[in-house]
């Protein structure tokens, strides 16, 4: 019969091991799941520019970005305007 302390050798090993190679897998789910709670109760907001890259930001601080953006495009559109 295996003595106690293998058993518990085997648990520490089997941890580590499935720790080891799960860890990416594991911190990817919790960061994701994360994110999307705080979008979902509106402490971060979300939007796409227009390459196609998702932009976060704190729920306060999102009115001021919209306005630089804007505002932004607004001297854009001047500057290309003949």
């Amino acid at each position: 019969m295996y003595e106690l302390w293998h058993i518990g050798l085997a648990y520490v090993i089997g941890t580590a091991a499935g720790i080891g190679i799960f860890r990416g897998w594991i911190q990817e789910r919790i960061i994701t799941a994360t994110i999307d709670t705080l979008i979902r109760d509106e402490y971060i907001r979300s939007f796409e520019d227009e390459q196609g890259i998702t932009h976060l930001h704190k729920w306060y601080e999102f009115d001021d970005i919209i306005e630089r953006i804007q505002e932004e495009q607004r001297e854009h559109e001047e500057d290309d305007t003949p």
